[in-house]
């Protein structure tokens, strides 16, 4: 009798162990605001919180820039809604937006600010290009060979 007792506790034991084991193995949810955007977990900001580091808005900016993120935000929902989630039929809406977002926050940044943000705008366009072995994973390519010589 002692022995079922023990037997039962240690399929218990080792039971309960498994199933922890398992939850704790399961992989990380996605980001809340990553819904359908495959590997750019960034689509939802208006711009990137690094980049907005850099610009160091003051108060006043940093009011209006937030109001217009959360406009922004708003607006984004509403074209994936349009598109049912699917971000291929909505992307030239989606650059579109954030384009006319973009000039509004240029409306109200120092020339030294919109010119971080045009370098940190072209360092993102290099790095989708896959420029430089970046994320794209494409080298530049070489340069073409020179004509052959007249005899």
């Amino acid at each position: 009798m002692k022995r079922g007792i023990i037997i039962a506790c240690l399929i218990g034991l080792v039971a309960g162990l498994t199933a922890q084991a398992q939850e704790t193995n399961t992989p990380p949810k996605p980001p809340p605001g990553n819904r359908g955007g495959g590997n750019r977990p960034m689509m939802d900001n208006l711009i990137m919180p690094r980049v907005l580091d850099e610009l160091a808005l003051t108060a006043d900016q940093k009011t209006k820039y937030d109001a217009l993120e959360k406009d922004f935000k708003s607006e984004v929902a509403k074209v994936r809604e349009a598109n049912n989630g699917d971000m291929q039929k909505g992307r030239q809406a989606m650059r579109d937006l954030r384009k006319s977002y973009q000039d509004k926050v240029r409306a109200f940044l120092t020339d030294e600010q919109k010119a971080k943000l045009d370098k940190a705008q072209e360092r993102a366009r290099a790095m989708m290009r896959g420029g430089s072995g970046g994320p794209g994973g494409q080298q530049p390519s070489p340069p073409p060979p020179p004509p052959p010589a007249d005899k």
